[in-house]
């Protein structure tokens, strides 16, 4: 991939000390509302900061309205690298190309619609600074706070069941320890990401599970954060179903990969 730094003509050297990624898809209703917290927060260490956006192939106007946020916010920091790919390849592949083309020695990334307030990633970028390679939110941390609306409480108990489920499998066949894979805040050190993320091949919903057994394949610290979640989407019963069928037979996939030493290559 491109040098984002021969990307933007500035020819710097020197690179922010935290890149934020944000995968965005369909977006257009509330991107520019995300933007504006995002490079709130950015803006408010006292350090280089890079905002990094990718466009998954939106067929409405993510593209545009982020153009249009990136043209109004000029250098200064958080500096803005605007992605675009050509088609929809997966919020997997997604992160995986912002956090490659980012810059920062701290790389986040993090849901386009801040379904974990920015907030958050301050615990990411705390323990990235005390020695982790990987930092991680989760759900189900002790400290952890759910944050739901009214309309959805009558889902919750059957989502928690059958995510602790899920949980357990993924912990017994995958990674074990790991409380939370699914939770869509996490952040790496640049070394760390430029290691592991070259040997990805899953880029699909999988995309977490699969990051987390190749940082543990290779003996990297992982730490586990607390985060506020806003509950405020629920998926189709049917898609819920699919998707987890899909992520046993992916952790199968994993497993098989490593056993063939895919992974080493």
């Amino acid at each position: 991939m491109e040098d984002p730094k021969e990307k933007d003509g500035r020819g710097s050297v020197e690179s922010p000390s935290i890149s934020l990624v944000i995968p965005a898809y369909r977006s257009e209703a509330f991107l520019e509302g995300s933007l504006e917290r995002a490079c709130a927060w950015l803006a408010s260490k006292n350090r280089r900061t890079q905002l990094v956006v990718v466009d998954d192939g939106s067929p409405d106007r993510t593209w545009e309205v982020l153009q249009s946020f990136a043209a109004r916010n000029p250098g200064g920091s958080p500096e803005i690298l605007a992605i675009r790919n050509r088609e929809n390849r997966g919020k997997g592949f997604a992160v995986t190309r912002g956090m490659l083309e980012a810059s920062g020695d701290i790389r986040i990334f993090t849901d386009a619609d801040l379904t974990y307030p920015i907030e958050c990633a301050d615990r990411i970028v705390e323990s990235l600074e005390n020695g982790a390679d990987l930092a991680i939110g989760s759900r189900l941390h002790p400290d952890s706070v759910y944050e739901v609306g009214a309309g959805f409480l009558r889902y919750i108990y059957t989502r928690h069941v059958s995510g602790r489920i899920f949980n357990l499998l993924v912990r017994l066949l995958v990674v074990p320890g790991i409380l939370d894979t699914q939770a869509g805040l996490k952040g790496m050190r640049a070394e760390a990401a430029e290691s592991i993320l070259p040997r990805q091949r899953l880029l699909g919903f999988s995309f977490d599970v699969e990051l987390l057994f190749l940082a543990r394949r290779q003996g990297r610290r992982i730490e586990q954060v607390p985060v506020k979640f806003l509950y405020r989407k629920e998926p189709s019963t049917v898609r819920f179903v699919q998707d987890s069928f899909r992520m046993v037979l992916d952790m199968l996939r994993i497993r098989w990969r490593a056993f063939r030493g895919r992974y080493d290559r």
